[in-house]
């Protein structure tokens, strides 16, 4: 393939390469040693033919569908590789290994960095995967990664112990595997779904337990295998075509999703004129929300790759930005809320004034509920993902947590989160009412 096909015509792969790396260093994603990488490594060697004109947007591309019309496997949107590569500290020497390869372009950014002396070992589950990035790897001049297929939830043993262990899958519990396969101040990089909200958490061992050191909001394709969650997908409309996933609750049924969703929303505005400075402070609330209202459902909107155009896409694909809550109430009826994020919003666009817009008989008095606890949040501090404390324990333990904790069970591990705890009057019970 010639450099023009490669760039779409578009100019030089590697001033568009410099481009994206200039923005990532700009942002203050790569720090030098991971620019440096995502200056050396080309990203259009490791893309299908029909996405090579894209290599260096920065935008996360997806390279395989299932039959169902799911994605199944996608090169990361670089800004996201280059905070996860971060929190992994990596360097010089480092042994590491990936559970998910992909396109292999992640494992040869991690194989930069770690130079000869080091070794990176990358596991997918998915065999053509494999074989085209085991090959691309070594077009790319990266031969020594070692490319195993196989379910990533057992690690591979046979190369540990690893110094880093980095994961590329949404992950709904942490094998025990991967722990133990990680050496002496080892650390461990994963997209963990907490309360169905993924956060890439960088953990290292404390004691008898995983404690993190960093964390933040994040999106990944889901882990399958033996660490895949039992999240449901609810069908809006004629399929393929959009669904909800609900996650850590009951699925609401398809027929009330849709026609909660289809009819009229109401917004109700936070007390106070209660505003943020952006999205990305707006879904530190989000988050908030999600772990303080353990008895809701997570929802989340996404698409198949052959979904239909047209007004279900319209309706639907805008209405949940940052995901959303559900609940049935007394009567059996259908409540959905979310944050309100205005149409076009982007991440630095300023302050925004907070709203909860509600669907469904019962949205109205969920969307009041949740924007009432805005008003707790922002008296707790406006905690988010950065302040989040969270800690991982084996199945079976009894952590001994704090007061305000809240405490997720996994089949492999124990997951703890708190923040700080907010004054004992800002504690309420709900009594919702249904208007």
């Amino acid at each position: 393939m010639n450099e023009e096909a490669i760039s779409g015509g578009a100019g030089d792969p590697a001033e568009a390469r410099a481009r994206l790396v200039e923005s990532l260093r700009a942002s203050g994603r790569a720090g030098p040693v991971v620019s440096d990488a995502f200056l050396a490594v080309p990203r259009h060697v490791f893309l299908p033919r029909e996405l090579a004109a894209r290599a260096y947007e920065d935008a996360a591309l997806v390279t395989k569908w299932d039959a169902g019309g799911l994605p199944v496997s996608s090169s990361t949107q670089p800004a996201m590789m280059a905070i996860m590569l971060e929190q992994l500290g990596l360097a010089a020497g480092h042994r590491v290994l990936e559970i998910g390869t992909g396109t292999g372009y992640n494992a040869a950014l991690i194989a930069q960095i770690t130079g000869d002396s080091g070794s990176v070992v990358t596991i997918d589950a998915e065999p053509d995967l494999a074989d085209q990035a085991r090959a691309s790897l070594a077009a790319a001049g990266f031969a020594g990664v070692t490319v195993v297929c196989g379910d990533g939830a057992g690690g591979v043993p046979g190369h540990a112990p690893y110094d880093r262990v980095i994961v590329t899958a949404g992950v709904w519990d942490l094998p025990p595997q991967w722990l133990a396969q990680l050496g002496a101040g080892g650390r461990v990089v994963a997209p963990v779904s907490v309360r169905g909200i993924q956060l890439s958490v960088a953990f290292e061992r404390e004691g008898a337990h995983w404690a993190a050191r960093s964390a933040c909001r994040c999106g990944f394709i889901r882990m399958t295998g033996a660490s895949a969650g039992p999240e449901a997908l609810v069908p809006l409309g004629p399929q393929p075509g959009l669904y909800a996933l609900v996650a850590d609750g009951p699925a609401p049924g398809p027929g009330p999703l849709q026609e909660a969703l289809s009819g009229p929303a109401a917004d109700v505005a936070a007390p106070s004129g209660l505003h943020v400075g952006g999205i990305a402070e707006l879904a530190d609330l989000d988050l908030w929300l999600a772990l303080t209202e353990p008895g809701l459902s997570r929802l989340s909107i996404g698409g198949r790759h052959a979904e239909p155009a047209g007004l279900a896409r319209e309706r639907f694909a805008g209405l949940m930005p940052l995901g959303g809550f559900a609940r049935g109430d007394s009567d059996g009826q259908l409540g959905v809320a979310a944050l309100a994020v205005p149409a076009g919003r982007a991440q630095d666009d300023g302050p925004l004034a907070v709203a909860v817009r509600g669907y469904g008989p019962g949205g109205a008095a969920l969307a009041a509920r949740l924007a009432a606890r805005a008003a707790v949040w922002d008296e707790a501090g406006r905690p988010g993902a950065g302040s989040l404390g969270l800690a991982v324990y084996p199945a079976g333990t009894r952590p001994a947590a704090a007061e305000g904790s809240v405490i997720i069970h996994r089949p492999s591990s124990v997951l703890v989160a708190q923040w700080p705890p907010p004054p004992a009057q800002q504690e309420a019970t709900w009594n919702p009412t249904v208007s």
